[in-house]
Order: structure tokens, then C-alpha cells, then sequence
């Protein structure tokens, strides 16, 4: 009777460990269309062009889900990416934006 309870238990732990591996894998999750392969692309990593906000405007777009909520949308106007990013749990963690008018000043 012990074996068969010991045998539930550790499956249950199993369960639950590969739940939460799961869970948070899917954390943040990137999405955009690739440009070669016109194919929507999913990713725990961002693409190349995410992290560089120079060439950002005339990348594909990339969306950053958090746990399924959007915390990034690079098709969106500065103030509303700056807003949804504040108000997003990683917002922290995402590249720093910089504003167009900086942009500009810098070139």
C-alpha cells in the first residue's frame, strides 16, 4: 500500500515540476513576421532588430507578450508603447525606448 501511494506522490511532484517549467518558459514570448520567409515566428528571444531601436522603424514588427497580455508593440506611437510598458510587469526588463525627437537630434 506504502509503493502505491509513494508512486502517486512522485508522479504528482512530476507533474507539478513540469507544469511550472512550462508556465515559465512561456513567460515572454516575442512575436513577429519574419521578413524572408514571410512566416509568423514565435520566440522566448527577441529578433536581432528588437534591441536596436535605430533600425527599429523599418524592421518587421515585433509584439512582446507577457504571460499572454502585449507589454510591447513596436507599431504603436511612443507614448502608448511608453504607457503599455510602465504599466507591464517586465516593462523594466524591455530595451529602453528613445523618443523619435532624440532620435533626430542624434543624427
Amino acid at each position: 500500500m506504502a509503493g502505491v501511494y509513494m508512486k502517486r506522490l512522485l508522479k504528482t511532484i512530476l507533474l507539478i515540476g513540469v507544469f511550472a517549467a512550462v508556465s515559465a518558459a512561456q513567460a515572454q514570448v516575442y512575436q513577429w513576421k519574419d521578413p524572408e520567409t514571410k512566416t509568423t515566428r514565435l520566440s522566448n528571444s527577441a529578433p536581432p532588430w528588437y534591441r536596436n531601436m535605430q533600425r527599429e522603424s523599418r524592421a518587421p514588427r515585433v509584439q512582446v507578450f507577457y504571460y499572454g497580455v502585449l507589454a510591447d508593440d513596436t507599431s504603436l506611437a511612443f507614448e502608448v508603447r511608453q504607457a503599455m510598458r510602465s504599466q507591464s510587469p517586465i516593462g523594466r526588463s524591455l530595451p529602453p525606448l528613445v523618443s523619435p525627437a532624440s532620435r533626430q537630434a542624434r543624427r
